[in-house]
């Protein structure tokens, strides 16, 4: 960063930071997954939420949806490492990124 910036964010110019929205390059933020996805069945149960058979509503391609319960945006950072990576990660044996999705707290 250059000097001025670090000189406005040391006297706080420029507007206030905490009050700017993250933005999540790999996230579609406040869409429900159920408007394009149907939840046929729940696959598994883990230790960070749960896991359901998914179809496509238009394309009727199937996929797992991991579904997490997070206390807020700060909490979806934690999760953030791992989306960017499996969003870039094309490889056959490494199970592919199709969307995912933050809404009421919910991170699918």
């Amino acid at each position: 960063m250059s000097f001025l910036s670090n000189l406005k964010k040391a006297f706080h110019f420029g507007g206030n930071e905490a009050k700017k929205k993250k933005l999540y390059n790999n996230i579609k933020m406040d869409v429900n997954p159920e408007e394009f996805w149907d939840m046929i069945g729940e696959l598994g149960d883990g230790a960070f939420g749960k896991v359901y058979k998914a179809q496509h509503k238009q394309t009727h391609q199937l996929a797992a949806a991991k579904m997490c319960a997070l206390d807020g945006e700060d909490d979806l950072s934690d999760f953030m490492i791992e989306i960017d990576i499996l969003s870039e990660c094309k490889h056959p044996n490494v199970v592919e990124l199709h969307e995912a999705y933050f809404i009421e707290g919910k991170l699918w």
